[in-house]
């Protein structure tokens, strides 16, 4: 078994003074600040995912400070892979799936922003079904928290939630 820990879209717009800020972002941040810490003290592969819209979209605007990623992720992350996407799912028309593939990952563990979208779409991926999903709770976010709960209660029937 191979793990890699996969931190989606821990970015600016999402906290309190960017264009789309979620509840308890801070909180889920710390969370999956912790989660990277873990996974590297046990030498996993640790990957970020940055999304990045359109110059039209109400966020992540290209080269905007909303787009950039939060910097205490940034810290945590140090020199992993970072993936930029365009779209919800983290497999989608990007690398992600031959970089877990080249590292000979089993098991990948979810965590991050916006649960009901890009956390659920990533653990339901077609890409990602050869491999183990778990989510990681305390690292996810969303517009609101009983938002964040139901999503994460949804993903339970088909991943693993911690």
């Amino acid at each position: 078994m191979k793990n890699a820990l996969i931190v989606i879209d821990v970015q600016n717009d999402y906290f309190s003074n960017g264009s789309f800020p979620l509840e308890a972002a801070d909180i889920a941040c710390k969370g999956a600040v912790s989660a990277i810490e873990k996974a590297r003290n046990e030498e996993w592969l640790v990957v970020g995912i940055q999304h990045i819209a359109t110059d039209d979209a109400p966020f992540f605007r290209p080269n905007s400070e909303g787009a950039n990623i939060h910097p205490d992720i940034t810290a945590a992350l140090g020199d992993a892979p970072i993936i930029t996407k365009k779209e919800a799912d983290s497999f989608f028309e990007t690398n992600l799936e031959q970089l877990l593939s080249e590292h000979g990952v089993t098991d990948i563990y979810l965590t991050g922003m916006m649960t009901q979208h890009c956390v659920t779409h990533t653990a339901l991926s077609p890409q990602g079904k050869n491999m183990n999903v778990h989510i990681i709770a305390e690292g996810c976010a969303a517009p609101t928290k009983a938002l964040s709960d139901l999503a994460l209660f949804g993903l339970s029937a088909r991943c693993n939630v911690i």
